[in-house]
């Protein structure tokens, strides 16, 4: 695991928040530095700022295990999934599979949808689980796509089956999309199947605001139209018949119509850089203690959990409802321990920079805590 010295951050309290706000390393504020001189140097700066992008891209890809063409950096994966919402051609009767416990803006892109026809509808969990058999009863001709997270913001629960039901979505001949925000970085992830993939870059990657990635299968390729088209998205943007036509840029690349935020994408490749270092694999197994004793401890307290039990549906998150939940989060932050409370839960999130002492303090802060509101409930 890398050093705390990289993250002085979380040797300074038990940070506890990633699902919310990742920590970047220490080598991201080099990186904006380096961004600037490049900035500064003008128009000769601009062939670092794009070798940049292409080394932030291939890390990204490494990550992923795809090709360095099927990955493109948008401004955030709210747009992404805009994008892939307005990149489809829609017609009236067609379906869109999603769940019950999706962060909003893997709802929002295709509620919007609904005025040209399109129904939405939602797959419902059973205590913190989404079963697979749902899903499929649920599929059918109609079925355009199916969105879902890989892990879930509010519970923490993995997908275990994205593989089978990539599977089932393309036998009806839909497209397959996965929010991976809250799993990339952090769980290993197979692309089998998956036709369009979106992911945050200032949470479990480690880097800044105003970076999304979004991976585009080659198949999804050559059907997609995108919505929007710029400079930065076709071949020759001054080709003699310019005022004519058009070739798009093969890949990913077509989905980015402007210049990309190069300050998030200079730190956002030392975040990935970190990633790779560590593995995500030996990140997601050396962890999985952790995440297990957290909740077993939790489960102790009392508290009414939301994240499922059993391990095959474990992420890097731990969360419960509470009445109080904000005034257990500040109460927690007063003590050292920062965690996310709002919506009427309380959210635990564990990665790299995480070992066991961190849930111990965490815990026993908390059961103080749970303790004094019996006594003050006010």
């Amino acid at each position: 695991m890398p050093d705390r010295s990289r993250f002085p951050r979380a040797a300074e309290v038990a940070y506890l928040d990633t699902a919310a706000e990742g920590l970047p390393p220490i080598e991201a504020a080099e990186a904006l530095a380096a961004y600037y001189a490049d900035k500064a140097a003008g128009t000769p700066g601009r062939r670092r700022l794009f070798e940049r992008e292409q080394t932030t891209r291939c890390a990204l890809a490494k990550l992923l295990g795809a090709a360095p063409e099927q990955v493109a950096l948008l401004s955030s994966a709210s747009e992404g999934l805009n994008l892939l919402a307005n990149s489809i051609d829609w017609r009236a009767g067609d379906e869109i599979l999603i769940h019950d416990l999706e962060f909003p803006s893997n709802v929002l892109a295709w509620l919007r949808l609904r005025s040209r026809g399109v129904r939405v509808r939602l797959i419902r969990s059973e205590a913190g689980v989404i079963p697979f058999e749902r899903f499929a009863e649920a599929l059918s001709p109609a079925t355009r796509l199916v969105s879902v997270s890989a892990v879930s913001y509010k519970t923490g629960t993995f997908l275990p089956y994205l593989a089978e039901l990539a599977q089932e979505v393309h036998r009806y001949g839909g497209t397959f999309c996965v929010d991976a925000t809250q799993a990339l970085g952090r769980l290993p992830l197979a692309l089998d199947g998956v036709d369009y993939l979106v992911a945050s870059s200032y949470k479990w990657l480690l880097g800044l605001h105003g970076a999304g990635l979004v991976y585009l299968a080659p198949e999804l390729c050559e059907r997609l139209r995108p919505a929007a088209v710029g400079w930065y998205s076709v071949r020759d943007i001054f080709r003699p018949d310019r005022f004519e036509r058009y070739e798009l840029k093969p890949g990913a690349a077509r989905l980015m119509a402007g210049m990309p935020n190069f300050p998030s994408i200079y730190a956002l490749g030392c975040g990935v850089q970190v990633l790779l270092e560590a593995g995500v694999d030996r990140i997601a197994r050396d962890l999985a203690p952790v995440v297990a004793s957290l909740r077993g401890r939790l489960e102790a307290l009392g508290v009414e959990l939301l994240t499922p039990a059993d391990p095959a549906f474990a992420s890097g998150i731990v969360s419960f409802a509470h009445p109080q939940a904000e005034r257990i989060g500040a109460e927690l932050e007063r003590r050292g321990v920062i965690v996310w409370s709002g919506d009427g839960r309380v959210r635990f999130s564990v990665h790299l920079y995480n070992d066991q002492a961190d849930v111990d303090r965490a815990v026993a802060a908390l059961e103080e805590i749970l303790e004094r509101l019996e006594v003050d409930p006010e």
